[in-house]
């Protein structure tokens, strides 16, 4: 186990309550905050580890799922009125490209592309938003690629986004994710509006946040559509994630170990059996409007235990993983780079005290199974992409080793 210094005290189930007090008080404007880019050097100075317009919008008049993606943060409540994603009773797609009307998706398949984006890198070609109909979850959905700069065969890193799941994915914006990986020869895949969904399979078709069969798209309807000749493939696979992404990217990489030689998490939180992973796991659903009992029902169900990153660490045996959290501490220009924003900045530091609790939880699993993992704490940082962004290059450089 390769880890900063580890703190030495679990602050569990109390974190809850006051988790909750920090996030309760209602819609809160977005703003922008500055990037800080990541650097290997940057955490090792500190700890011992050395084309198109989204045509995606849901509805006349309703507030554009994703609209906070370029603000720097991955804030649980901001973003005003949400849409409507689609309600799975009624058989519809959530979000079809522009020209395509609601129909019932029989066959997962590609629908169009997008190449460019003039939000993503000055409008790159080597950018792409795919347009994937899921069969699983009767719905289009954008899917976002950063082409390798030759078309030799590449390993694919799958990204999974916050709460938000912007398209543009936050990966881009505000994280330059092709930034940090320019020297990489890797396909970046980035699904979008997974807006609350914890990347999971849920029991019950939602009212607001529409059918969510999260990992049976990733697991088995993308990879086939990408890797069968599309996308010039090496057979390698990683997974990384970041806020509710980060569980999700444990997550499936325990219920499909064949598929990932690598995992990286950053800032989540990695059971919802417990009192604090339940708060985070109900606070992700219903500040995007959906009930948490659609997804794995009341907290006594067997469904919990399934999808608990802790309970099946086991099955993370052998892979390269990363994980990273700061600590919800703000350094000396905090403040002021979220604009006196109270409870912006009340919400930054309740949720990386919590995440910051549930990676010292899965760092010390990981030991007592005997599992090597690169862990990194930083001493202070929120949780919002100036504190994402100083772990993109560690974990780059953990991760693709095996994937290359």
């Amino acid at each position: 186990m390769t880890h900063s210094s580890r703190p030495t005290a679990r602050l569990g189930a109390a974190l809850a309550p006051v988790l909750a007090l920090a996030l309760i008080g209602g819609a809160a404007s977005p703003v922008a905050a500055q990037s800080v880019p990541g650097s290997s050097a940057d955490i090792g100075a500190i700890n011992s580890v050395g084309g198109s317009v989204d045509p995606s919008s849901a509805g006349a008049g309703s507030a554009q799922v994703g609209s906070t993606g370029s603000t720097g943060t991955d804030s649980l409540i901001g973003l005003g009125t949400l849409p409507q994603l689609g309600t799975g009773s009624q058989n519809t797609l959530a979000t079809p490209p522009i020209g395509m009307e609601p129909q019932p998706v029989t066959v997962t398949e590609v629908r169009g592309k997008d190449i460019g984006d003039p939000r993503v890198a000055g409008g790159d070609t080597r950018f792409e938003r795919w347009w994937i109909a899921s069969k699983s979850m009767n719905r289009v959905l954008p899917v976002e690629i950063w082409r390798p700069a030759t078309d030799t065969p590449a390993p694919m890193l799958y990204l999974l986004d916050g709460v938000d799941s912007p398209s543009p994915s936050g990966w881009l914006l505000p994280g330059n994710v092709q930034d940090t990986f320019a020297r990489e020869h890797v396909t970046l895949v980035m699904p979008a509006r997974a807006d609350g969904s914890l990347h999971a399979d849920w029991k019950n078709d939602d009212p607001v946040l529409s059918r969510n069969k999260w990992q049976t798209f990733l697991t088995e309807e993308l990879p086939p559509l990408l890797e069968g000749g599309a996308l010039p493939f090496n057979g390698k696979r990683g997974i990384a994630g970041l806020s509710m992404g980060a569980a999700s990217a444990v997550t499936i990489a325990e219920s499909r170990p064949d598929l990932y030689t690598a995992v990286g998490s950053i800032c989540g939180c990695y059971t919802a059996r417990d009192d604090l992973g339940f708060a985070l796991a109900k606070i992700v659903a219903e500040t995007r409007s959906g009930n948490i009992a659609n997804m794995w029902g009341p907290r006594t169900d067997p469904a919990y235990a399934e999808n608990d990153g802790l309970l099946h660490a086991e099955k993370l045996r052998g892979k390269t993983l990363y994980f990273a959290t700061a600590n919800g501490m703000p350094d000396a220009t905090e403040w002021q780079r979220n604009n006196r924003d109270l409870l912006k900045f009340s919400q930054g530091t309740g949720l990386e005290i919590a995440t910051h609790a549930c990676t010292v939880e899965m760092d010390r699993r990981l030991d007592e199974l005997g599992i090597a993992a690169t862990v990194d704490y930083l001493p202070t940082g929120l949780h919002n992409w100036d504190n994402f962004s100083r772990f993109l290059a560690p974990m780059r450089d953990t991760l693709m080793p095996v994937l290359r």
